[in-house]
This record gives C-alpha cells, structure tokens and sequence, in this order.
C-alpha cells in the first residue's frame, strides 16, 4: 500500500512540474511579468499542456482496458488498428472536403474508430487465438492505410498538406475553442470505462470467470470496448494518430503499482500515461511519435521477451 501511494504521489508531482516547465518554457522566451497575460500562453502553451495531458490519459486507459477484454498483453487502439479506423475517417473528412469544425472531425473520427472495434470485436468472438487478432489488427491498419493512399492520390494539394501536418501527430494542434470538446469526451469515455472496471477486474480470468462473479459481461464489455473507441477517436481527431501510448504506459503502471486491481491500475495509468505524453510535448520541433517511438519501442520489446520467458517456463 505505502508503495501504491509513494508512485501515485510520485507522478503527481512530476506532472505538475512538467506541466510547470511546458507553460513557461518554449521557443519564443515571455518575460516572467507578462507570461499570464501573453497570447502565447494562453493560445500556445495552454492548449499544448491541455492536449498532453487529455491524450497521455485517454490513450493509456484505452489500451489498458483492449489489453484486459482481449487478454492480450500487445492489444491497443494503434495495433488493433481502433486508431487507424479513426484516422481513415478524419482523412476522408479533410481529403473529401466533408469537415465541419471539431464536431464534425469528432464525430467522424468515432465513426471510424466504433466501426473498427466492432469488426475486432467480432473476429475475437469468432477466433480465441491471441495472435490471429493481432494479425487482424494489422490487416486492418494496412487496409485503412491502402484507401487513405488511394484518398491522398485524389486529393488537391491544399487538402493533402492540411492532411499531412495532421498525420504526424502533434499536441500543438489544440485550439481554446477545443479544448471543451475534447475534455468532455474523454471524460464520457473515461466513465463508461469506469463504471465497468468491476468486469475489467473480472475479465483478467475470463468472461467466464466474470459470468460466475454474476457480472452481466456482454453489457459491460460493449461499454469498455465503446468508451476506448470514444477515448482513441477524440485523440485522433484532435492531435492526430498518436502511437505507443496506448500499448506501452499500461506495462509500465503495472511495474511501477505492482497490482492487477484495475480500481489501482486505471488511474496509475492514466498518470503515467500523461507524464510520458507531457515529457513527449517538450520537443515540439521534433515529430511526436518519434519521440513516443523512443519509449514505446523498448517497453514493447520487453513485454515480447518477458512473455516468450513465461511460455517457455
């Protein structure tokens, strides 16, 4: 328990300071005196913490719960391919020249996104081997991939580098006026994956485990399946296909809490989760998921070793 709370009180405070060090620092110095009133601050910075946070929240909890329904240590919205279902969307939105602000980007980025969860959905009912739904996902991602090509070949030049910046994922795209979009709906998706977390704790055993416990699992596994779809979608839409997060933060909680409870593990997450997207937003000059790929490459490498270690064991 004292090392429960010695790691939440932990990333809280490197939270705060790097949510400090993100507001006051960047490429243009403001005078101390006139950083609150500056509109860099406010229209700039603000926003770019704000997106960080939201998305290194959104993104860790999203892939901590496909890891739990699907069982899969790999499973997360970009591997699943929730994500590029997502990106597809927003793409033909802007390719098509169908945009209608933040709503319309919203919206159809979660049409994407429900639609690809619903086809995994599907295939893990249909197959139980762990890698066939891997393999699935990167189907998927690679199929979204070829039509967003075949978009990209028909679109204007104007639409194809509005479309470009987007894809390359990035903090600094968040605006005040969608700052309240974005946070109401990664909270909708964060409660419908917390008034679940008691079949999440359940699901690690299985659906069948969870059944016996009298958890009304079809239920609530469509509502932790539709609120990571909701939590993929609204990062996507406003910071664009954001990697690793989503399936390296959640191992990194569970070494750093050391417990399986998700009443623990969903919050330590999303701590993590918004330090290492806050750490990622220090290098705006640099392409965000280069920098993710810094820190998702390594952990992934090491969750692949540890779980060849315990089959062969």
């Amino acid at each position: 328990m004292k090392r429960i709370v010695l790691c939440f009180v932990l990333l809280s405070l490197l939270a705060v300071l790097l949510s400090f060090v993100t507001l006051v620092s960047g490429p243009v110095d403001v005078p101390w005196d006139a950083l609150l009133s500056s509109q860099i601050f406010w229209e700039l910075r603000l926003p770019r913490v704000v997106a960080a946070l939201l998305s290194g929240v959104a993104l860790s909890v999203a892939g901590l719960s496909l890891q739990t329904v699907f069982r899969n240590p790999l499973a997360g919205p970009f591997v699943l391919g929730i994500s590029s279902g997502a990106s597809f969307a927003v793409a033909l939105s802007m390719l098509a020249g169908f945009s209608f602000g933040h709503f319309g980007t919203l919206g159809a980025a979660a049409a994407g996104s429900l639609a690809v969860t619903s086809l995994v959905l599907g295939i893990s009912c249909r197959f139980r081997n762990n890698t066939v739904l891997l393999v699935a996902g990167l189907l998927i991602g690679y199929f979204i991939d070829a039509c967003i090509s075949l978009l990209i070949s028909w679109s204007d030049a104007e639409s194809l580098r509005v479309y470009v910046s987007w894809g390359m994922g990035s903090f600094g795209r968040l605006t005040c006026n969608g700052i309240g979009i974005f946070a109401v709906a990664v909270f909708v998706g964060l409660v419908l994956i917390g008034v679940s977390v008691r079949y999440l704790n359940g699901a690690r055993l299985g659906d069948e485990f969870a059944r016996g416990l009298g958890i009304r699992v079809p239920l609530y596994k469509k509502l932790v399946l539709l609120g990571a779809s909701v939590l993929a979608a609204s990062v996507t839409a406003f910071c664009g296909p954001v990697a690793f997060i989503g399936i390296a933060v959640p191992h990194l909680a569970y070494l750093m809490f050391r417990t399986s409870n998700h009443r623990v593990l969903l919050p330590a997450s999303a701590l993590c989760g918004a330090v290492i997207a806050l750490l990622a937003g220090l290098f705006p000059t640099y392409p965000l998921n280069a920098v993710l790929s810094l820190v998702g490459v390594p952990v992934i490498l090491w969750v692949l070793v540890r779980h060849s270690a315990k089959e062969e064991l």
